[in-house]
């Protein structure tokens, strides 16, 4: 009798401990597509401050390698030339540019991809950020 009911608690127990390694797996995989997404808006930003205030358009953030070459609206796309889709699953990536006053814009970075354990999910993180006329 005590080896039947060992090996039912040992049983229910590796069950547990297989159900958590496999949701711990899915939590790491979702956290890792977070992180590369806020390090790609990171790095977009970075080149946006380093283009500078004077040359944030689309001839110039075309030509520098910063934006793929078809421009919405101020709201360029850069899927195309960070490969972002190597990165997070049927991304868009955006950057809007808005004027605040005469001498400061607001550029935010937008990435949306979608959940790999949810088809019809979407998850998506934004970074912002000021850049000002220093000249």
């Amino acid at each position: 009798m005590e080896v039947v009911v060992s090996i039912t608690v040992f049983s229910f127990l590796m069950l547990v401990f297989s159900t958590s390694v496999i949701l711990a797996e899915k939590t790491s995989h979702m956290n890792g597509q977070y992180a590369q997404a806020i390090s790609l808006c990171q790095h977009k930003i970075d080149q946006m401050r380093a283009v500078g205030y004077g040359r944030i358009n689309y001839t110039e953030l075309s030509d520098a390698g910063i934006i793929d070459d078809a421009p919405e609206n101020l709201q360029y796309s850069f899927v195309g030339v960070d490969e972002v889709a190597n990165y997070l699953p049927n991304p868009t990536a955006r950057i809007n540019i808005q004027s605040i006053g005469t001498d400061k814009i607001k550029v935010t970075v937008t990435i949306t991809w979608k959940v790999a354990s949810h088809e019809s999910k979407t998850s998506s993180t934004s970074l912002s950020a000021i850049i000002t006329n220093v000249e």
